[in-house]
């Protein structure tokens, strides 16, 4: 393999996950802006941190849909759609979807996530992932033994895309612990 592909390959790791790190981030200290009992049960337990982030990107995921292009005619829940089509997956809406999560609209860490589609799924799932996850999890972990509470200060602003639930500002106060 040439250099130039590995280094190509270095910055497309590195820059997948920023997006979805950044607004990820931003997503989850929303999240628990507005739901201070699960802060104060994520500083009891620190071994919820993961769930924290899985979490948060069912509840208010960074990526809210996915456009694609059939390759072959597709019959879904009794509707035709010919080779070609443009379709949208909303995965915000998935993420949401009563029939799968119980209390879908309430944001708890202690959550069983597995199956969310925060990052997509299968072949077009988030390059970026888990340096994403790594990333949010080490700020989680830090910000969990310093911070005593994370408290709205404003609303939020955010920043116009079609696909990302990004954050443009985030108006919050802390309490050290």
């Amino acid at each position: 393999m040439p250099a130039e592909y590995g280094a190509l390959l270095v910055r497309s790791f590195l820059s997948a996950g920023v997006d979805t790190t950044i607004n990820g981030i931003g997503n989850l200290l929303h999240a628990f802006s507005l739901h201070p009992q699960e802060w104060q049960k994520l500083r009891n337990d620190r071994s919820l941190v993961k769930r924290a982030f899985e979490e948060s990107l069912r509840w208010q995921g960074t990526v809210q849909t996915f456009f694609r292009t059939t390759t072959r005619n597709v019959n879904l829940a009794g509707v035709s759609i010919p080779e070609g089509s443009k379709v949208i997956a909303f995965l915000g809406a998935a993420n949401r979807g009563p029939r799968h999560w119980e209390e879908a609209d309430t944001f708890n860490i202690s959550r069983q996530t597995s199956g969310h589609v925060g990052f997509a799924f299968g072949i077009h799932q988030c390059l970026g992932q888990m340096i994403a996850r790594q990333e949010s999890e080490v700020v989680l972990e830090v910000l969990s033994q310093r911070v005593a509470s994370i408290n709205p200060a404003g609303e939020p602003q955010r920043r116009l895309n079609n696909t990302l639930f990004a954050v443009e500002s985030l108006p919050v106060t802390i309490e050290p612990a």
